[in-house]
């Protein structure tokens, strides 16, 4: 495995367990992408390109702006801002590798402007 995959790997992996920590519904989903890219981390970069994780009101990207399930407040502003980041971190890495779905760049630039401002 390349050192881009490793770190793709790496961060896919935190995601999934923040996922589970913050009780979001596609968790299992999101570690279930870990196992398909260990197995195989060209198909795995791949998945992480498409409209599930990027495009749409559905998308993994759409979720960052899910409501509170009920964590204290605190946590969970803390949870949504490292779950931005670690989509920033695939989004970037994606592009980098030469991904091209059309939602990710849009994504990006909104993450990284709510992170700074604090929302």
């Amino acid at each position: 495995m390349i050192e881009s995959d490793a770190r793709l790997l790496a961060t896919l992996a935190r995601l999934a367990e923040l996922l589970e920590a913050m009780h979001h519904p596609r968790a299992a989903w999101v570690a279930d992408q870990v196992e398909r890219f260990e197995q195989d981390p060209q198909r795995g970069r791949r998945a992480l390109d498409q409209n599930d994780w990027w495009a749409g009101a559905g998308s993994l990207a759409a979720a960052t702006m899910a409501d509170n399930p009920g964590l204290p407040e605190p946590l969970w502003n803390q949870y949504t801002r490292e779950f931005r980041s670690l989509m920033i971190d695939l989004g970037e890495a994606l592009q980098a590798q030469g991904a091209a779905n059309p939602g990710l760049s849009s994504w990006l630039l909104a993450f990284n402007n709510w992170n700074a401002s604090e929302v």
